[in-house]
């Protein structure tokens, strides 16, 4: 449910035998639909769950060749929004692995996630947000 409310206020000052008016506008907004959940009585889940979730991670991460080159290991921390149509958006690293190259593959796997079962609070499709770490590590 959307609402928006919009108040005209119109405010009269008396000074020194002047009038003045100002007119301001006050805009409140309350919207259900654009508010963003950290938990809701359902939590959006990937498709078949988090074994399933952990299976695409593996399968679709590619190792950057330089940063296996060198050595680099770390743990990205992912963060974005389940949206009400189980899509992804808002995506962003909160957290660095130290290396750009492994955060942006991180990144890259996050944006191409297959659509989400959304997150419901009272029944309702609900945006959610969600943060995952991605580690990569050399075997």
């Amino acid at each position: 449910m959307l609402a928006i409310a919009c108040v005209a206020c119109t405010k009269q000052t008396k000074t020194e035998n002047k009038t003045t008016e100002e007119t301001s506008t006050v805009e409140v907004t309350t919207s259900n639909t654009e508010e963003v959940y950290s938990t809701a009585d359902e939590m959006p889940e990937f498709p078949g769950g988090m074994g399933e979730l952990m299976t695409y991670l593996g399968s679709n991460i590619q190792y950057p060749s330089k940063a296996k080159e060198n050595h680099w290991e770390g743990s990205a921390v992912c963060q974005f929004v389940i949206e009400k149509d189980g899509s992804i958006s808002n995506a962003e690293i909160i957290q660095s692995s130290g290396f750009q190259l492994l955060d942006i593959e991180a990144m890259r796997v996050i944006l191409n996630m297959p659509n989400w079962t959304s997150g419901k609070q009272n029944g309702d499709s609900v945006r959610v947000k969600f943060a995952l770490p991605i580690t990569f590590k050399l075997q």
